[in-house]
């Protein structure tokens, strides 16, 4: 029922309180003040939450790809026919082949397992996160190697992928030059654990190789583990002759992978195994599920317990409100009305604290990364460790719907918790409550 003028004026004298009323003005403070921090909680979390699943995605698919196409355990054999009709399903902006196995990077006594990815020299210049921090335009150059701030802030040669495929030259990720210590233009020795047969014995595979470029991807887990290689001496130390271990497939936005991937199934046929990013990255992105869940109920509890703080400020009101009420209903106000009067005045502290909530959370989230940053720097500490997130910068993405959620859930609990006091006022009898003063 739509509220009267007069019992908006009747609510709204009954939340200013008088001077002998303030601890009631108090208990109603602290309930507005924990629907406001509660709701400014839930919503940061979430955003962070859909910062991480949205951020490790569009990293992820853009430098591996949306789909894959995996081959057996000798590879598989790709015909330039069979590119060209990849690409040209719809939707498919690019296919590459590539092949992949993990091998031993050694740098004077630095040893380090990483993964050897073998790409066609072209189709790493046409890799955005991959190129843009070497060869992109100056704007792309400062945004990709800021994700890769070093603690000296020293400076570093990029190099160049114009060198790449002059021999065996590679390209490595930042976080992983710093650990071994090189530089562009310094070489590396590497391992592959497939044997081959030497006078000495049957040794391991191994290739000197020349530190062409250095990357910065965006992701811990690229910056700190990845070569990258021409495609034809990747294929030579892996012992893969001329077979690839995989082609990674680029979708174009808002396309649907499902049908793009089903056309892929038909023309590899039983040469290898189609799957999406969710598949091949399924433990990140469950655990990333789970954790949103859990923090949802969690912070949801929080701000039910603020709003049901409005029961005890509503019943200490109706309690000193006794004999105003009493004179109301003397005057013609029906049990309706008192009802009205004192769900308005639950409605208003729950809806001025969602407000707050909703401009703080909003504004927090916004910001996350540049608060975080000052934190780290006036305080000399980590708040956000990349090499266990596996971003250089904290992600948050706001989803209007969830918002919408959050705050018509905080008011629902708010009218839950003004039904008790409201209700019991309204059934209070005009001759006790005047009887009683």
């Amino acid at each position: 029922m739509a509220f009267a003028a007069v019992e908006r004026l009747i609510a709204c004298r009954y939340l200013r309180a008088r001077r002998e009323e303030g601890f009631i003005s108090v208990i109603a403070g602290f309930s507005l003040v924990g629907i406001t921090l509660g709701v400014g909680t839930l919503i940061v979390v979430m955003a962070v939450m859909n910062g991480f699943r949205v951020e490790m995605l569009r990293q992820m698919s853009s430098i591996s790809g949306q789909l894959g196409v995996q081959g057996n355990r000798d590879g598989m054999a790709v015909s330039p026919d069979t590119l060209a009709r990849l690409r040209a399903v719809p939707g498919v902006v690019a296919a590459a082949p590539a092949a992949e196995g993990q091998v031993m990077a050694v740098a004077g006594n630095r040893v380090r397992g990483v993964v050897l990815r073998g790409i066609a020299p072209d189709d790493l210049r046409a890799r955005l996160p991959i190129a843009a921090a070497i060869d992109g335009a100056p704007e792309a150059r400062h945004r990709y190697r800021a994700l890769c701030r070093s603690d000296d802030d020293k400076p570093i040669d990029w190099g160049t992928l114009r060198d790449f495929g002059d021999g065996f030259s590679v390209a490595i990720g930042r976080r992983l030059a710093d650990l071994l210590g090189v530089q562009v233009g310094d070489t590396l020795q590497l391992v592959s654990p497939v044997e081959v047969a030497t006078p000495f014995g049957v040794m391991p595979r191994s290739a000197a190789v020349r530190v062409a470029a250095v990357f910065c991807a965006g992701m811990y887990d690229y910056d700190a583990n990845f070569v990258y290689a021409p495609l034809a001496d990747a294929q030579r130390l892996l012992g893969l002759g001329a077979k690839v271990t995989g082609i990674e497939v680029f979708v174009a936005d808002g396309i649907s992978t499902g049908a793009a991937r089903r056309a892929i199934s038909q023309i590899v046929g039983v040469q290898g195994w189609v799957f999406d990013w969710l598949q091949a990255n399924i433990g990140y992105f469950s655990a990333i599920q789970a954790q949103t869940n859990v923090m949802f109920l969690v912070l949801t509890m929080i701000v039910l317990v603020a709003a049901f703080n409005i029961v005890s400020s509503l019943v200490m009101l109706v309690r000193t409100k006794t004999a105003d009420i009493a004179i109301l209903r003397t005057m013609g106000a029906g049990r309706g009305a008192i009802l009205r009067i004192f769900l308005l005045d639950g409605l208003a502290i729950g809806g001025i604290g969602t407000a707050l909530g909703v401009t703080i959370g909003l504004a927090f989230a916004r910001n996350i990364e540049a608060i975080r940053q000052w934190l780290q720097r006036t305080f000399d500490i980590v708040l956000f460790d990349e090499t266990l997130y596996l971003l250089a910068e904290i992600p948050s993405r706001i989803e209007w719907s969830e918002v919408g959620v959050i705050a018509g859930m905080a008011l629902a609990f708010a009218l839950l918790a003004s039904l008790y006091p409201a209700a019991r006022a309204a059934r209070l009898d005009p001759v006790e409550g005047l009887r009683r003063e």
